[in-house]
């Protein structure tokens, strides 16, 4: 490199950093951009909700936490949602939010037989209904029983036979959803 174009370098340098930006038009765009963030969070966070599954005993083994959307109430057979749960004492009160998936709904038959399986429009499910006698006290025949589902009316399930869900406490009305959840971890 000739000796010119090195002086032509460290001139335009020198002019580049000569430049600096006022400090006043430097927070100006700070600004913008915080501003820009919160809106964008405001946003996200009007929608969508992290959560987590206190229980000790996971109804949906290997995760804890869920994004919740609370704008997709619509039911969707085989899908993951959350919806405030009917007066369930001893073990939950009015209102807590329980995280299952949607496994019957409207004109679906719903079986909890002897063998304590539940079949769906005659489908094996899940099985279990160890939380009868060891929660509630009661024996498990007293879960037995077939019902169609009305209009409005939704069965919700987990995966685990400790699972505390419709068998126990039956449907669920679509105003109880509080969204659709998507499990993260």
């Amino acid at each position: 490199m000739s000796q010119e174009n090195v002086v032509r370098e460290q001139e335009g340098l020198r002019r580049f950093l000569r430049k600096k930006e006022s400090w006043r038009k430097y927070f100006m765009k700070a600004a913008l951009v915080l501003v820009v963030i919160l809106l964008a969070g405001t946003a996200f966070a009007s929608r969508y909700s992290i959560v987590g599954d206190p229980q000790e005993v996971r109804c949906i083994p290997g995760y804890t936490v869920y994004l919740l959307d609370r704008k997709n109430t619509t039911p969707v057979r085989g899908e993951l949602y959350a919806f405030k749960s009917k007066d369930l004492s001893p073990i939950y009160g009015k209102g807590t939010e329980m995280l299952k998936y949607l496994r019957a709904i409207p004109g679906d038959v719903v079986e909890v037989r002897e063998n304590n399986q539940v079949f769906i429009n005659g489908k094996p499910s899940v099985m279990g209904l160890g939380l009868a006698e060891e929660k509630l006290g009661q024996p498990a025949n007293n879960f037995y029983g077939k019902t169609t589902l009305g209009e409005n009316q939704y069965w919700f399930l987990g995966t685990s036979p400790e699972s505390f869900d419709s068998r126990y406490w039956g449907a669920v009305t679509g105003e109880s959803i509080v969204g659709r959840a998507y499990p993260l971890f």
